[in-house]
Protein backbone atom coordinates (compact mmCIF):
# COMPACT_ATOMS: atom_id res chain seq x y z
CA UNK A 1 0.00 0.00 0.00
CA UNK A 2 1.69 3.41 -1.48
CA UNK A 3 0.78 7.06 -0.31
CA UNK A 4 -1.08 5.28 2.93
CA UNK A 5 -4.24 4.87 0.92
CA UNK A 6 -5.62 1.14 0.86
CA UNK A 7 -7.12 -0.19 -2.18
CA UNK A 8 -10.55 -0.32 -0.84
CA UNK A 9 -10.53 3.40 -0.24
CA UNK A 10 -8.97 4.14 -3.78
CA UNK A 11 -11.54 1.98 -5.41
CA UNK A 12 -14.82 3.59 -3.53
CA UNK A 13 -13.55 7.04 -4.87
CA UNK A 14 -12.49 6.21 -8.43
CA UNK A 15 -15.96 5.38 -9.96
CA UNK A 16 -17.27 8.74 -9.07
CA UNK A 17 -14.61 10.67 -10.83
CA UNK A 18 -14.40 12.13 -14.11
CA UNK A 19 -12.31 10.78 -16.64
CA UNK A 20 -9.95 13.59 -16.43
CA UNK A 21 -9.50 13.36 -13.29
CA UNK A 22 -8.97 9.45 -13.27
CA UNK A 23 -6.07 10.05 -15.89
CA UNK A 24 -4.59 12.14 -13.60
CA UNK A 25 -4.52 9.97 -10.73
CA UNK A 26 -2.77 7.00 -13.26
CA UNK A 27 0.53 9.67 -13.07
CA UNK A 28 0.38 9.47 -9.18
CA UNK A 29 1.50 6.32 -8.39
CA UNK A 30 1.98 2.34 -9.40
CA UNK A 31 -0.28 2.09 -7.05
CA UNK A 32 -3.21 4.26 -8.19
CA UNK A 33 -2.30 3.21 -11.92
CA UNK A 34 -2.56 -0.37 -11.28
CA UNK A 35 -6.17 0.01 -9.83
CA UNK A 36 -7.15 2.63 -12.62
CA UNK A 37 -6.42 0.49 -15.16
CA UNK A 38 -9.31 -1.28 -13.87
CA UNK A 39 -12.05 -1.28 -16.46
CA UNK A 40 -14.81 -0.93 -14.76
CA UNK A 41 -13.95 2.49 -13.33
CA UNK A 42 -14.13 3.56 -17.18
CA UNK A 43 -17.32 2.08 -17.85
CA UNK A 44 -19.19 4.14 -14.71
CA UNK A 45 -17.09 7.28 -16.78
CA UNK A 46 -18.88 6.19 -20.01
CA UNK A 47 -22.03 5.20 -18.47
CA UNK A 48 -22.34 9.27 -17.45
CA UNK A 49 -21.03 10.39 -20.70
CA UNK A 50 -22.79 8.01 -22.85
CA UNK A 51 -25.59 6.13 -20.98
CA UNK A 52 -27.37 4.24 -24.48
CA UNK A 53 -23.66 2.52 -24.24
CA UNK A 54 -23.83 0.78 -21.19
CA UNK A 55 -27.51 -0.72 -22.47
CA UNK A 56 -26.49 -2.99 -24.90
CA UNK A 57 -22.51 -2.37 -24.87
CA UNK A 58 -20.43 -4.32 -27.60
CA UNK A 59 -19.17 -7.71 -26.91
CA UNK A 60 -15.67 -6.14 -27.38
CA UNK A 61 -16.14 -2.77 -25.50
CA UNK A 62 -13.02 -1.45 -23.69
CA UNK A 63 -14.40 1.49 -21.83
CA UNK A 64 -10.77 3.43 -21.65
CA UNK A 65 -9.55 2.65 -25.08
CA UNK A 66 -13.47 4.64 -25.72
CA UNK A 67 -13.14 7.34 -23.25
CA UNK A 68 -9.83 7.98 -23.97
CA UNK A 69 -10.57 7.84 -27.91
CA UNK A 70 -13.75 9.95 -28.33
CA UNK A 71 -13.24 12.82 -25.43
CA UNK A 72 -9.80 13.95 -26.97
CA UNK A 73 -10.41 17.67 -27.72
CA UNK A 74 -10.11 17.60 -31.41
CA UNK A 75 -7.86 19.55 -33.41
CA UNK A 76 -7.80 21.49 -36.61
CA UNK A 77 -6.28 19.01 -38.98
CA UNK A 78 -3.04 20.23 -40.37
CA UNK A 79 -3.54 20.25 -44.03
CA UNK A 80 -0.94 19.41 -47.19
CA UNK A 81 0.81 21.82 -49.08
CA UNK A 82 -2.24 22.12 -52.14
CA UNK A 83 -1.13 21.47 -55.46
CA UNK A 84 -2.88 24.83 -57.01
CA UNK A 85 -1.06 27.80 -56.09
CA UNK A 86 -1.92 31.51 -56.37
CA UNK A 87 0.93 31.69 -59.06
CA UNK A 88 -1.74 29.16 -61.34
CA UNK A 89 -4.54 31.54 -61.08
CA UNK A 90 -5.96 34.58 -63.00
CA UNK A 91 -9.05 36.14 -62.10
CA UNK A 92 -10.99 37.79 -64.60
CA UNK A 93 -13.15 40.59 -63.22
CA UNK A 94 -15.84 42.43 -64.12
CA UNK A 95 -18.63 45.04 -62.92
CA UNK A 96 -21.83 46.58 -64.34
CA UNK A 97 -23.33 49.64 -63.01
CA UNK A 98 -27.37 49.37 -64.16
CA UNK A 99 -25.96 47.47 -67.17
CA UNK A 100 -23.17 49.87 -67.97
CA UNK A 101 -19.99 48.23 -67.63
CA UNK A 102 -17.27 50.10 -65.28
CA UNK A 103 -14.02 47.82 -64.39
CA UNK A 104 -13.25 44.85 -66.00
CA UNK A 105 -9.19 43.42 -65.74
CA UNK A 106 -7.88 40.17 -65.47
CA UNK A 107 -5.99 39.86 -62.68
CA UNK A 108 -3.15 37.39 -61.46
CA UNK A 109 -3.70 35.70 -58.50
CA UNK A 110 -0.46 36.83 -56.82
CA UNK A 111 -1.59 39.98 -57.51
CA UNK A 112 -4.77 39.89 -55.47
CA UNK A 113 -2.10 37.84 -52.62
CA UNK A 114 0.17 41.13 -52.87
CA UNK A 115 -3.17 43.47 -51.32
CA UNK A 116 -3.15 46.28 -50.89
CA UNK A 117 -0.08 48.91 -51.34
CA UNK A 118 -1.45 52.47 -50.53
CA UNK A 119 -4.45 52.43 -47.84
CA UNK A 120 -6.17 55.75 -48.44
CA UNK A 121 -6.56 58.30 -45.40
CA UNK A 122 -9.92 58.82 -43.67
CA UNK A 123 -11.19 55.08 -43.73
CA UNK A 124 -13.27 54.15 -40.91
CA UNK A 125 -11.94 52.17 -38.34
CA UNK A 126 -14.02 49.42 -38.41
CA UNK A 127 -11.90 48.85 -42.46
CA UNK A 128 -9.10 49.03 -40.87
CA UNK A 129 -8.74 46.65 -38.58
CA UNK A 130 -10.53 44.21 -41.35
CA UNK A 131 -7.95 44.59 -43.84
CA UNK A 132 -5.28 44.26 -41.13
CA UNK A 133 -6.82 41.01 -40.07
CA UNK A 134 -4.88 37.75 -40.85
CA UNK A 135 -8.11 36.21 -42.72
CA UNK A 136 -8.40 39.65 -44.91
CA UNK A 137 -5.98 37.72 -47.85
CA UNK A 138 -6.98 38.70 -51.63
CA UNK A 139 -7.18 41.97 -52.57
CA UNK A 140 -6.45 44.85 -54.85
CA UNK A 141 -6.18 48.19 -55.69
CA UNK A 142 -8.72 49.67 -58.02
CA UNK A 143 -6.92 52.48 -60.10
CA UNK A 144 -8.13 54.90 -61.24
CA UNK A 145 -10.80 55.10 -58.57
CA UNK A 146 -14.32 54.71 -59.33
CA UNK A 147 -16.79 57.25 -57.93
CA UNK A 148 -20.18 55.64 -58.39
CA UNK A 149 -23.51 57.22 -57.50
CA UNK A 150 -25.31 54.47 -54.62
CA UNK A 151 -28.87 53.50 -56.01
CA UNK A 152 -28.50 51.69 -59.41
CA UNK A 153 -27.29 48.08 -59.59
CA UNK A 154 -24.01 46.91 -59.25
CA UNK A 155 -23.45 43.85 -60.41
CA UNK A 156 -20.20 41.52 -60.72
CA UNK A 157 -19.01 38.61 -62.48
CA UNK A 158 -15.80 36.58 -61.84
CA UNK A 159 -14.24 33.94 -63.60
CA UNK A 160 -10.78 31.94 -62.79
CA UNK A 161 -8.65 30.10 -65.43
CA UNK A 162 -5.61 27.77 -63.54
CA UNK A 163 -2.38 27.93 -65.45
CA UNK A 164 -1.76 23.96 -64.60
CA UNK A 165 -4.50 22.57 -66.13
CA UNK A 166 -5.29 25.37 -68.69
CA UNK A 167 -9.49 25.10 -67.17
CA UNK A 168 -11.62 27.83 -66.14
CA UNK A 169 -14.64 28.28 -63.38
CA UNK A 170 -17.27 30.23 -62.11
CA UNK A 171 -16.61 32.08 -59.09
CA UNK A 172 -19.36 34.62 -58.89
CA UNK A 173 -21.81 35.20 -61.78
CA UNK A 174 -23.66 38.67 -62.34
CA UNK A 175 -23.88 38.73 -58.77
CA UNK A 176 -25.08 42.20 -57.30
CA UNK A 177 -23.95 43.93 -54.50
CA UNK A 178 -27.03 44.41 -52.69
CA UNK A 179 -25.81 45.13 -49.02
CA UNK A 180 -23.63 47.76 -48.09
CA UNK A 181 -22.01 48.05 -45.06
CA UNK A 182 -21.88 51.85 -44.25
CA UNK A 183 -20.12 51.46 -40.55
CA UNK A 184 -17.18 49.67 -42.80
CA UNK A 185 -17.25 51.15 -45.74
CA UNK A 186 -18.06 48.06 -47.80
CA UNK A 187 -20.23 46.66 -50.28
CA UNK A 188 -21.00 43.37 -51.03
CA UNK A 189 -22.10 40.48 -53.29
CA UNK A 190 -21.85 37.00 -53.34
CA UNK A 191 -22.59 33.71 -54.84
CA UNK A 192 -22.59 30.35 -54.25
CA UNK A 193 -19.75 28.13 -55.14
CA UNK A 194 -20.02 25.11 -57.71
CA UNK A 195 -17.80 22.20 -56.96
CA UNK A 196 -16.65 19.44 -59.03
CA UNK A 197 -18.58 16.49 -58.92
CA UNK A 198 -15.90 14.80 -57.06
CA UNK A 199 -16.91 16.29 -54.03
CA UNK A 200 -20.74 15.37 -54.16
CA UNK A 201 -20.96 16.42 -49.95
CA UNK A 202 -20.15 19.92 -50.55
CA UNK A 203 -21.73 22.64 -50.39
CA UNK A 204 -23.31 26.08 -49.26
CA UNK A 205 -20.14 27.66 -49.41
CA UNK A 206 -19.74 31.07 -50.54
CA UNK A 207 -17.82 33.55 -53.03
CA UNK A 208 -17.76 37.04 -51.32
CA UNK A 209 -16.72 40.27 -52.99
CA UNK A 210 -16.33 43.62 -51.56
CA UNK A 211 -15.99 47.04 -52.42
CA UNK A 212 -13.61 48.91 -50.21
CA UNK A 213 -14.81 53.01 -50.36
CA UNK A 214 -15.07 55.95 -48.97
CA UNK A 215 -17.99 58.33 -49.01
CA UNK A 216 -17.31 61.48 -51.18
CA UNK A 217 -20.49 62.87 -51.15
CA UNK A 218 -24.39 61.92 -50.69
CA UNK A 219 -25.08 59.17 -52.17
CA UNK A 220 -21.42 58.83 -54.16
CA UNK A 221 -18.68 56.66 -53.23
CA UNK A 222 -15.08 56.24 -54.29
CA UNK A 223 -14.28 52.49 -54.69
CA UNK A 224 -10.41 52.34 -54.14
CA UNK A 225 -10.09 48.62 -53.41
CA UNK A 226 -12.16 45.09 -53.97
CA UNK A 227 -11.22 42.08 -51.81
CA UNK A 228 -12.36 37.94 -52.83
CA UNK A 229 -12.84 35.95 -49.99
CA UNK A 230 -14.72 32.70 -49.01
CA UNK A 231 -14.98 33.50 -45.42
CA UNK A 232 -17.68 30.71 -45.20
CA UNK A 233 -15.01 28.05 -45.27
CA UNK A 234 -11.77 29.22 -45.85
CA UNK A 235 -9.18 31.38 -43.82
CA UNK A 236 -5.77 31.11 -45.02
CA UNK A 237 -4.13 30.92 -47.83
CA UNK A 238 -3.75 27.36 -47.75
CA UNK A 239 -7.73 27.21 -47.31
CA UNK A 240 -8.22 29.10 -50.07
CA UNK A 241 -6.39 27.14 -52.52
CA UNK A 242 -7.44 23.89 -51.37
CA UNK A 243 -11.14 25.24 -51.93
CA UNK A 244 -10.44 26.67 -55.68
CA UNK A 245 -8.77 23.19 -56.13
CA UNK A 246 -12.21 21.65 -55.40
CA UNK A 247 -14.24 24.25 -57.85
CA UNK A 248 -16.16 22.78 -61.07
CA UNK A 249 -12.98 23.28 -63.94
CA UNK A 250 -13.95 22.96 -67.20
Amino acid sequence: MENGLPDEVLKAVFPILDGKDLVFCMLVCRQWREIAKDDYFWKCICARKWPSICKQPPSDANYQKLYVTFSKPRKPPQLPVPKLTFEDLVFYIDMWLDGSLIFSQAVSGCILRAGLQNTPCGIPDVLVAHLTAPDCILMMEVEPKLEIVMGPAITVSVLAHRKDTKKMACVINKSTFDYVDSNAARALAYEYLRFSPRHPFISDIRAWMSLLFLYKGRNVIQVFGIELDFCDAARSETEILWLLDMLDWK
